[in-house]
């Protein structure tokens, strides 16, 4: 007979926290900080839900990384992930989610739905992120009027936002213009694999004439740039990416500004044009 491994000690521990429906968090202020990362993964995967926010209300890092830890969100988490949010920055003193609000939002590769989008908006309180990361969550079927409220609440404290892959079209880029206009501190913006228009990619570039902290700027090739197979044509890429910039600039000075296609459906690489500019295997084996 093959012994069994016996479960470690912090195993047995997170087990015994987890069976715990009362935990709170004056319990989770004594608990080693070194606990927190395996102990919430354990309670998202489970879905205790009241250790989850009980968990965030007491979460003594910088980041919450709900998307990378998330794998299988339901509503039911979600809204108690965002409940211990609020109920942190209620609190007249911090443990050891600190003396700032929450800084870093990270959301990506998993789906949500119109009602986790409206709850995420109602937490006014995120009134200090910096940072708000949602790359792979798709955006297409939900209305982004939420997105923007959020965006009007941290437009003085925002530095960085990715949306890459969110499968957005024209309609939700003319939602959130108004809101991306106004993030002033605004430093480095993701917009890569989404179907833009030249006119909509124009619209954006146009208001950001007061984005003067912008350093990093990658944004989708306009759609005009595909034949009708979905095949990139490069003259067209390059003349209409060249367009977009000399137009950037007179409005402001890029720093470092690219666009990029879909994956190729041949080679699976991108062509780039602007700062790193590089064709994909494909077109570099035509020429």
């Amino acid at each position: 007979m093959s012994a069994q491994t016996p479960p470690t000690l912090l195993k047995l521990a997170m087990q015994a926290l987890l069976r715990d429906e009362t935990l709170d968090m004056s319990a989770l202020d004594k608990l080693p900080m070194v606990f927190f990362p395996a102990l919430f993964k354990e309670a998202l995967t489970g879905r205790h839900t009241t250790t989850v926010k009980a968990m965030v209300a007491a979460w003594p890092f910088p980041c919450l990384p709900v998307g990378a830890l998330m794998k299988t969100p339901d509503l039911e988490t979600f809204q108690a992930v965002l409940a211990g949010v609020d109920t942190w920055l209620q609190r007249k003193f911090h443990p050891r989610c600190l003396t700032t609000p929450l800084e870093t939002l990270s959301i990506t590769y998993c789906h949500i739905s119109q009602a986790d989008l409206n709850y995420f908006s109602e937490c006014s309180k995120l009134s200090e992120l910096k940072h708000l990361d949602m790359k792979g969550v798709p955006l297409k079927a939900l209305d982004l009027m939420p997105l923007r409220v959020l965006l009007e609440n941290v437009a003085d404290t925002l530095l960085s936002l990715d949306l890459k892959a969110c499968r957005m079209k024209d309609s939700h880029l003319t939602v959130l213009i108004p809101a991306l206009s106004k993030c002033s501190q605004l430093c480095k913006v993701n917009f890569y694999c989404n179907e833009f228009s030249m006119p909509i990619l124009r619209d954006l570039l146009q208001h950001t004439a007061n984005l003067s902290k912008m350093k990093v700027e990658k944004y989708p090739a306009p759609i005009e740039c595909y034949d009708e197979f979905g095949y990139v044509s490069i003259e067209r890429f390059v003349q209409l990416c060249a367009e977009q910039i000399d137009r950037l600039r007179v409005i402001r000075q890029p720093k470092c500004i690219s666009f990029a296609t879909h994956m190729c459906p041949r080679c699976g690489e991108r062509c780039v044009y602007g700062m790193g500019s590089r064709l994909c295997l494909c077109q570099r084996r035509q020429r």
